[in-house]
C-alpha cells in the first residue's frame, strides 16, 4: 500500500505514527511545512528516513501534483482544509484515489462553522471522501459536514507510546512529587490560570510540590516571582521521556484544546492527569477519580483544589497511574497504522477505487 501524507508542521507524535505506518510495510510520501519559531521541532530527527519534502513557502500546484502522481498513492491524508495547494490537489484526485481529511476541529457552533456546514456540499464533499479525527467532539462537526459514520476514522492523534511506556515500567508505580505542564505558553492553554492556581496551592500547602513547565510563548512571565517553578523551555520529542520520568502528575488547564496529545503522553508514562473539560482528550483518557481530576476551564480556585487533591498523601497515586496506563492503550502508533490501512482497504473497495 502507498499512502501520501500532506501535513502541516511535524511533531513527535506525528513522526511516531508515520514511522509505525512505514514499519508496517506501507510506502509513505510525506510532505510537510518546516518547523516554526513557536514550536521549533528538529525536522531532520522527525522525518525518520521516510523521504520527506519539507517546505517553508507553499509548493506550487504543478510541482506537488507531479510528485504525488509519480508516487501513485492508494490514499492521501490531507491535514485540514486551509492549505490551498493541498485542497486543490485533493479535489483533482476525485475518483482516482481515496482522499482522507484529517481534522481536529471540534464543533463549537460558531458563525464560521455554520458557514462551513452550509458550504460543505460544494467545498468539502467533492474534495474529501472520508474524515480522520481524534474523538467525539470532532465527530459531531464531521457529521455536520456530511461525513456519515462509516466514512469517519477515529484516533487521529496519538503519541510515541512505546517510549513513554518504558518510563512507566521503569518507575514501577513510584511517582515523584512534582507537577508538570507541557505546551505552548499562550492564553488558550490557561497559563495565567495555572500560575494563579499554583500560587494559591503553595500558600495553602505546608510542603508544596514543585512545578515544571515545558514550552515557549509570550506568557512565560506569568511564572515570574513564583518559587518552586522550573522553566525548561521547548523540549524536543526525543527528550520528553526524561521530563515525564521526573513528574508525578500532568496539569493541563486549557481554555481551548481540540485534543491534547500531552494527555496521552502522560497516561502512557503512567501519570495521573489534572485537566479541564475543555480538553478533547478528557473524554477518552481522563476519568475523574479513576486516573486524575477534571476541572472547569478558567477556574483558578478549582484548579488549586485539584492540585491539593492529587498531592494529598492520602491519594493513591500509584493506582491512578496504573489506571492511566490502561486508558493509554486505546491509542498507539501501531494501532493507528494497522487501523488506517484496514480502513483504507475497506473504503477503497466500498467506493469502487480498487485498481483490479
Amino acid at each position: 500500500m502507498r499512502i501520501a501524507i500532506l501535513w502541516k508542521q511535524m511533531s513527535g507524535f506525528a513522526a511516531a505514527t508515520f514511522a509505525a505506518l512505514r514499519d508496517l510495510g506501507t510506502e509513505v510520501l510525506l510532505v510537510h511545512r518546516s518547523a516554526t519559531a513557536d514550536a521549533p521541532f528538529n525536522d531532520d530527527r522527525l522525518d525518520l528516513g521516510i523521504g520527506a519534502w519539507a517546505w517553508t513557502q507553499q509548493p506550487g500546484d504543478a510541482e506537488l501534483a507531479e510528485r504525488v502522481a509519480a508516487f501513485d498513492p492508494h490514499a492521501v491524508l490531507v491535514i485540514s482544509w486551509d492549505v490551498g495547494v493541498y485542497r486543490r490537489l485533493s479535489r483533482s484526485l476525485q475518483g482516482r484515489t481515496l482522499r482522507i481529511l484529517c481534522m481536529d476541529n471540534a464543533w463549537l457552533g460558531t458563525p464560521k462553522q455554520w458557514a462551513g456546514r452550509l458550504a460543505a456540499p460544494w467545498l468539502i464533499r467533492p474534495t474529501y471522501d472520508a474524515a480522520f479525527l481524534p474523538g467525539d467532539r470532532q465527530a459531531a462537526f464531521a457529521r455536520y459536514l456530511g461525513f456519515p459514520d462509516e466514512r469517519i476514522l477515529w484516533g487521529l492523534n496519538t503519541c510515541d507510546h512505546a517510549a513513554l511506556a518504558k518510563v512507566a515500567a521503569a518507575r514501577a508505580g513510584d511517582l515523584p512529587e512534582r507537577f508538570l505542564f507541557t505546551g505552548r505558553l499562550v492564553p488558550e492553554k490557561g497559563i495565567d490560570v495555572l500560575a494563579s492556581a499554583y500560587a494559591t496551592y503553595c500558600e495553602s500547602s505546608a510542603r508544596p510540590w514543585p512545578l515544571t513547565v515545558c514550552g515557549t510563548g509570550p506568557l512565560a512571565s506569568a511564572f515570574d516571582g513564583l518559587a518552586n517553578v522550573e522553566l525548561l523551555g521547548f523540549v524536543q520529542p526525543g527528550e520528553i521521556g526524561s521530563v515525564y520520568a521526573r513528574a508525578g502528575c500532568l496539569v493541563m488547564p486549557s481554555r481551548f484544546e481540540p485534543w491534547g496529545v500531552a494527555i496521552h503522553e502522560a497516561t502512557s508514562a503512567g501519570l495521573p492527569v489534572i485537566c479541564t473539560s475543555a480538553c478533547g482528550a478528557s473524554s477518552r483518557l481522563v476519568l475523574d477519580g479513576f486516573n486524575g481530576a477534571l476541572v472547569s476551564a478558567g477556574e483558578a480556585a478549582a484548579l488549586a483544589a485539584a492540585l491539593a487533591r492529587i498531592a494529598d498523601p492520602a491519594t493513591d497515586r500509584a493506582t491512578l497511574g496504573r489506571h492511566s496506563t490502561e486508558l493509554a492503550l486505546q491509542f498507539t502508533p501501531q494501532r493507528w497504522a494497522g487501523y488506517l490501512t484496514e480502513r483504507v482497504t475497506w473504503l477503497r473497495r466500498h467506493l469502487g477505487l480498487d485498481r483490479g
